[in-house]
């Protein structure tokens, strides 16, 4: 820490302030209010957080352009995972040298783009045992392994995770989250207002996408004037959807939605101030957040505010839990406009500069303190 009197420590968990306390500092140091620092619902601030799930697979060249399209308006996507099962016959994955998973590994995901677990056999995972279920979610969690990946959020076969049982076993498989379909209703608002965490983990509410003309499907969102309501109401919610798409711009396959339509979607989508990511980044920020805590040591000088010390902590394993949350709090005004660094064991990570009090920083929890120093 630079050379100055320490003047103040705040500790923060779960995003809330809990405790903020003094030390004496003697004379003739000029004493400060500890900064207000917090951790923010959401990535970089964003009012809401979106998933752009597509049950399908990820295919180099694939017309129409899915993936060129999603990139051009700045957004993500993530493909499911099926590993195992016979179901699709020829469109199953071969494994690790497979076209699509090496178009994947190499093309997209270096771009944002991601995947789910879903299912090392595509059945009816709550027609199963506990032990039948839990082998299944345990092979399709070994298997992405075994492939390169790091396994998260999970989305049940046929939205068959609706059973405690099947839930507690996907849990034990390592996967963190699940993701089920919501035909019997239209809640589709993981996390609403202040609510910091989902009520369940391993029943994530998502919203299916499908052509009206594929089957009928009412409470699905047929089109893009549909969804719009639903994105507006998850902005003023500052809530977590999860839109799930299968065979876009393919009415041959089961659940189709149309091509013109997605456009729509995905315009509408960056147009909103939406935290656009994976359910595998989104769960990881928000188990973190869960857990976080803050620890901020402002030291002063006789020129002003000579370094601030933030410690991020969630005594998480920092391998698996390594997403960035952003941090917001009152930079000292003799700080506004002025650049400064951030470094972290003596590495300079970035220099930024805030023409304002507010600032957020995005820092991994890895228990480790970052240090801000104005430019000389």
């Amino acid at each position: 820490m630079a050379a100055g009197l320490l003047l103040g420590v705040l500790v923060l968990a779960a995003g809330y302030l809990f405790r903020a306390t003094s030390v004496p500092t003697p004379a003739p140091a000029t004493t400060t209010a500890p900064l207000n620092a917090s951790v923010a619902k959401w990535l970089d601030n964003h009012a809401a957080a979106i998933s752009i799930t597509n049950d399908d697979w990820p295919t180099p060249g694939r017309e129409p352009d899915i993936d060129s399209y999603v990139l051009e308006q700045g957004l993500v996507m993530g493909y499911e995972m099926v590993t195992g099962n016979t179901f699709y016959g020829d469109r199953i994955f071969s494994g690790p040298d497979d076209e699509r998973i090496v178009y994947l590994m190499s093309e997209l995901v270096p771009k944002g783009f991601s995947y789910f677990g879903h299912g090392h056999h595509h059945v009816d995972h709550d027609e199963l045992s506990y032990e039948e279920a839990l082998e299944s979610f345990q092979a399709n969690y070994d298997t992405m392994k075994e492939w390169g990946m790091k396994p998260v959020a999970y989305a049940y076969p046929r939205s068959a995770g609706h059973e405690a049982e099947t839930q507690r076993a996907l849990e034990a498989s390592g996967f963190l989250s699940g993701r089920l379909l919501t035909r019997n209703s239209r809640e589709f608002y993981n996390m609403p207002g202040t609510q910091l965490a989902p009520d369940n983990w391993f029943g994530l509410m998502s919203v299916e996408m499908q052509s009206i003309e594929f089957e009928g499907c009412d409470p699905c969102i047929n089109d893009n004037d549909e969804l719009v309501t639903v994105l507006d109401e998850a902005l003023a919610q500052t809530a977590w959807i999860i839109l799930t798409y299968h065979a876009i711009g393919q009415p041959e396959w089961w659940g189709w939605y149309d091509w013109d339509e997605f456009r729509k979607d995905v315009q509408s989508i960056a147009a909103r101030d939406f935290w656009t990511a994976s359910m595998n980044d989104i769960t990881l920020y928000v188990r973190e957040r869960e857990h976080a805590v803050i620890t901020v040591e402002v030291a002063e000088g006789s020129a002003g505010t000579e370094s601030i010390e933030i410690t991020l902590s969630d005594g998480l394993d920092n391998v698996r839990f390594n997403q960035p949350l952003t941090i917001l709090f009152d930079q000292p005004t003799d700080w506004v406009g002025v650049p400064f660094t951030v470094s972290q064991d003596g590495e300079l990570l970035d220099e930024l500069v805030f023409d304002t009090e507010a600032v957020m920083l995005p820092l991994k929890p890895n228990e480790r303190p970052y240090v801000l120093r104005p430019r000389p």
